[in-house]
């Protein structure tokens, strides 16, 4: 943002602030060198990154040809509510979603989820009157995430192969990882089930590269996940520029 509006004032730039929410800080140290004090939400890691890229704009600035791209910005952070008692070593308990945004176009909802360290780490809901849009982010198993789903009429899920990471050549440390924070795509067909979401798109594959896995298998996996939960939606795997049609009141079933 910084970069890219640092000399577009008038017409061909932005004309009205963009509104930006994302995690909170929770007071959790740093441990990146030189760091002034604890992990920055949203708010601060914005000011931040402002200041570290604050060269353009003041150039164009001083040649009046730009503006300060921080008066385009609306940025909130989004902590859970205090009554869930979540904490980074309790990150993602069982709760209810919570509203984040809402205007007359869109209800933007969160819960936490779980992704190793990280907190907090929340997966988005967005209801509108063309239907609704559940978003797992990066997720381990988690029930929170069919809560956040009910009756969603599309549930984008991240989704990992753990076969397919043994050709990848990387550290054990990192394959640990990688294997207790994200979501085993045999396990999506039971969560589109038990959400009852009428269609579930698998994204954020792990791995991505298609020399290891191929989207021919993925495509099989997704149909054996969905076969073995007796899952009766639509099972797609996410491409890049894909449409999937949102369909308020239609069955997405059978």
């Amino acid at each position: 943002m910084a970069l890219l509006a640092a000399g577009a004032s008038g017409a061909q730039g932005f004309r009205t602030p963009v509104s930006v929410y994302g995690p909170g800080p929770v007071g959790i140290p740093s441990t990146v060198a030189g760091a002034p004090g604890p992990v920055p939400g949203t708010v601060e890691m914005t000011r931040l990154a402002g200041q570290a890229y604050a060269a353009a704009p003041t150039f164009f600035m001083t040649e009046k040809i730009g503006i300060d791209p921080a008066t385009l910005l609306d940025v909130h952070d989004v902590l859970p509510p205090d009554a869930v008692a979540a904490s980074a070593t309790n990150t993602a308990p069982a709760m209810r979603p919570f509203t984040v945004m809402e205007n007359d176009d869109v209800k933007v909802s969160a819960i936490l989820v779980p992704h190793g360290a990280v907190f907090p780490a929340y997966a988005y809901r967005f209801d509108t009157d063309h239907g609704s849009v559940v978003f797992s982010g990066d997720t381990t198993l988690s029930p929170n995430v069919i809560t956040l789903a009910r009756d969603a009429d599309v549930l984008v899920h991240e989704a990992l192969y753990p076969e397919g990471l043994a050709s990848l050549g990387l550290p054990q440390s990192l394959i640990d990882h990688i294997l207790a924070t994200h979501t085993n795509v045999a396990e999506l067909g039971r969560i589109a089930a038990e959400a009852g979401a009428g269609t579930l798109v698998a994204t954020h594959l792990s791995p991505g590269n298609p020399a290891a896995v191929s989207d021919a298998t993925w495509r099989r996996l997704l149909r054996d996940s969905a076969r073995r939960s007796d899952y009766g939606g639509s099972m797609l795997l996410g491409t890049d520029l894909m449409h999937v049609p949102v369909r308020r009141g239609k069955t997405h079933w059978g």
